[in-house]
């Protein structure tokens, strides 16, 4: 029997103690306590809006928990939406970025190459589509939910009624983090606050949470889990064009809805019509601050389809005498209305379902 002496042990205990603290270091960094930026709310504001300049590379995780039913022609968009998305981001301006969006079967990767367009490049079929000019109107996409991009969006929809309170500075994805809490005024929107953690210096944003009336946990959550500012390479950015690989596609959103649906009017259930350069006329988006909403018409078998999965996963109301579908999710309300002679209009935003209802009862076509 081999004798261990009290010396031996205590040399195996510092062992342990060193390896269990190697361990837990990622975590204690991250639960440092970070002194405050010294930045107010209103200047960290206005950096976060001029931060799509600031390059950064970085490994990103978001989380979202939005309950949406699986629709037609979708893509994976409700599985991005009602789950987790982790991504590696490289950014060097607005026209040059790349995304890879990884998956369980491999990854997906977003590709905004300059003067060459968007790319995107699939592993499964190893497939890459080349998207010619602009999209007006487009499917979201794993690269809407990078920290960056999501708090950059929020921010600028935040209204002249929001109010911004300061939140206590945070390390993420080693960077110390200042705090901004944007509150909506009034009781139309189901968002109860949005909270974005920046860089105090560049502005650009590192971990986002948004949360609901309806929820006390965050409904989407958006952070690095890694980032540096360092500028990637062009080379990086450039998606590989080989023989084979490359297609031409137009977004179905676009074509679908190119050309279709009557002009919509300027005011709907008494809110304003949001000024656009789409060229779509039957599109519109309402409202200000968090509290918007976008109404679309759906073309003949698309609408079918898009009313029927709907009806099968939200509740029935009567608009007078038009049936319609509500689907409450924690973070955004969906409506879905056909009336007599007209399209089927798809109504959803971030609003309450009283105020789609008593927009969709001014849609043009209802009695």
């Amino acid at each position: 029997m081999r004798v261990i002496s009290r010396q031996t042990r205590g040399r195996w205990a510092l062992v342990a103690a060193g390896t269990a603290l190697l361990c837990g270091l990622p975590a204690l960094i991250g639960a440092w306590p970070v002194a405050a930026s010294g930045v107010s709310v209103t200047q960290l504001r206005a950096r976060i809006l001029a931060s799509a300049s600031v390059p950064y590379q970085g490994y990103a995780e978001s989380t979202a928990a939005l309950g949406l039913p699986s629709l037609p022609d979708v893509g994976n968009v409700t599985t991005m939406l009602d789950g987790t998305t982790d991504q590696y981001a490289w950014y060097r301006s607005a026209s040059q970025w790349r995304a890879d969006m990884l998956t369980t079967a491999g990854e997906q990767d977003t590709y905004q190459a300059g003067a060459l367009g968007t790319f995107e490049w699939t592993y499964t079929t190893d497939t890459l589509t080349q998207v010619f000019g602009s999209q007006p109107v487009r499917l979201p996409r794993a690269a809407d939910l990078l920290p960056p991009a999501l708090a950059q969006r929020l921010v600028s929809y935040a209204g002249p009624g929001t109010r911004l309170s300061a939140l206590p500075a945070q390390r993420v994805g080693g960077v110390d983090a200042a705090g901004i809490r944007l509150t909506p005024a009034g009781g139309t929107s189901i968002i109860s606050s949005v909270e974005v953690w920046a860089d105090p210096h560049t502005g650009l944003p590192v971990e986002v949470e948004v949360y609901s009336r309806e929820a006390t946990a965050p409904v989407l959550v958006s952070r690095f889990l890694d980032v540096s500012f360092s500028r990637p390479s062009v080379a990086s950015l450039q998606p590989a064009l080989a023989a084979g690989y490359a297609s031409v596609a137009e977004p179905d959103v676009t074509r679908i809805l190119r050309g279709f649906g009557p002009p919509l009017p300027d005011t709907l259930g008494g809110v304003s019509r949001v000024p656009d350069q789409l060229g779509l006329p039957g599109i519109a988006a309402y409202g200000s601050g968090f509290a918007r909403f976008a109404v679309v018409p759906v073309p003949g078998r698309d609408g079918s389809s898009v009313l029927q999965a709907a009806t099968s996963a939200g509740i029935s109301v009567q608009l007078g005498s038009v049936p319609a579908v509500v689907i409450q999710t924690p973070l955004l309300t969906v409506m879905v209305a056909q009336p007599p002679n007209a399209p089927v209009y798809l109504l959803t935003g971030t609003v309450t379902a009283a105020v789609l209802e008593r927009a969709a009862q001014q849609l043009p076509g209802y009695p």
